[in-house]
């Protein structure tokens, strides 16, 4: 999106990220934390984690459309040249979650280093997945 529309455009769509993140948790409960990039944590300690995820979602597709141009929507893609500068067609922004689920008598049998490599191995089996999408990674299954 930056090499089409400028980084400031971006910087904007990170924001409005942010935003979202920050209204679909409980803060008194959830954690929101920027990694770096349009990297994000979340720590989700209601039972209804699921249904903010989804209230993230349809939030998050209904008012991102006022970042693209008209023709770009209609088209459901844009075209601009990526890192190689070769001509290509990018999906519209969506979401792709990676989740580790932990729970308290399983959470100290994780390091922080193991639990970063779950959390990025979910997130990366999240990207592959066209559109919306969240990956689920059980911790206890794997400690268990």
């Amino acid at each position: 999106m930056n090499d089409l529309y400028g980084y400031a455009k971006g910087d904007e769509v990170l924001l409005y990220l942010a935003q979202c993140l920050s209204e679909c948790v409980d803060p008194t409960r959830d954690f929101v934390g920027h990694i770096g990039g349009d990297d994000f944590l979340l720590v989700l300690s209601s039972e209804q984690w699921r249904k903010q995820l989804s209230r993230l979602f349809e939030t998050f597709q209904n008012q991102c459309r006022r970042f693209y141009r008209e023709e770009d929507l209609n088209a459901g893609c844009f075209v601009s040249h990526d890192r190689h500068g070769t001509r290509q067609e990018f999906a519209l922004l969506s979401i792709s979650i990676g989740i580790v689920q932990v729970t308290p008598q399983y959470a100290a049998d994780l390091d922080a280093s193991q639990l970063a490599a779950l959390a990025s191995e979910a997130k990366h089996h999240a990207k592959a997945i066209p559109g919306y999408s969240f990956h689920l990674i059980d911790a206890q299954k794997i400690s268990a």
